[in-house]
């Protein structure tokens, strides 16, 4: 499924990479780890349109934000995650992706962020997701 990619600073520079987080790629993780049928660990997931560096980097971020169940791998010499071997979602995986699943609510909660010009901090998004998914079913 992927090579594992170690994440080392200077590679990532080299690289160009963009160490900015991809909300359209949780989503997809999310997801992909939803619709499986296996609890195996996986190291990166066949997502299209993104390379394994990106999507390790978001199973440690999504690790680190506790919407995986994951074993993380260690730097023996700093202790930080360097990358994981994802499972499954955990209970906040499962409630962040019921939030953001119906593609209509995924759609508006983007374009609100993107009509203000501000970044989707996480909570918002969630936040603004369940304030369209309650006026979808006429909770206001």
């Amino acid at each position: 499924m992927g090579q594992l990619i170690p994440f080392e600073l200077s590679t990532i520079i080299k690289l160009g990479f963009d160490l900015k987080r991809d909300m359209e790629l949780i989503r997809e993780l999310l997801l992909f780890f939803d619709e499986r049928d296996s609890s195996a660990g996986i190291k990166s997931p066949p997502i299209n349109g993104y390379d394994d560096l990106m999507i390790q980097y978001h199973l440690v971020l999504m690790h680190d934000a506790e919407l995986l169940r994951c074993e993380p791998s260690t730097s023996s010499s700093s202790g930080r995650v360097i990358y994981v071997l994802a499972f499954e979602l955990t209970w906040k995986g499962h409630d962040f992706l019921d939030s953001i699943r119906n593609d209509t609510i995924w759609k508006k909660v983007k374009d609100t962020f993107h009509d203000k010009g501000v970044g989707m901090a996480f909570s918002v998004v969630q936040g603004l997701a369940v304030k369209f998914a309650q006026s979808q079913v006429g909770l206001n």
